[in-house]
């Protein structure tokens, strides 16, 4: 738990601040990779594929799937505005839009890995703290 508090802390920070409406699992799931890959320090996984070499597939999209992609961008940048508050914040060459492409694949399923503890978090298994 001692070294999950500093990414519990900034989740739970943005939370507080879009409270009563809380975003969906992607948009968290997405802030804390994005957390992730602002750290700079690639974990254990990260020596096999890195969040960069997913396929967004973009182009296989169809019109009303991209407008739902960017209404969870901009959702995620509601969520997000304590810690991000532009995108020069952001990591390089990272795009809001196609990161929600690669984690919304239907056939995708995304395991964080976090150092050390063996945790794995999916889309459909966050839970939104206590506060």
């Amino acid at each position: 738990q001692k070294k999950a508090w500093p990414d519990h802390k900034r989740e739970c920070k943005c939370l507080k601040n879009c409270r009563p409406r809380y975003p969906p699992d992607s948009v968290r799931l997405l802030g804390r990779v994005v957390c992730k890959l602002m750290e700079g320090t690639p974990s254990e996984s990260e020596k096999l594929y890195s969040f960069y070499d997913l396929e967004s597939n973009i182009n296989k999209l169809t019109e009303d799937k991209k407008e739902g992609l960017r209404q969870l961008a901009m959702t995620f940048q509601d969520f997000m505005r304590e810690e991000i508050q532009d995108a020069s914040q952001l990591p390089p060459s990272f795009d809001i839009f196609e990161a929600f492409a690669k984690v919304s694949d239907g056939c995708f399923s995304l395991e964080l890995v976090f150092e050390g503890n063996n945790l794995f978090e999916s889309i459909s298994h966050m839970r939104i703290c206590q506060f």
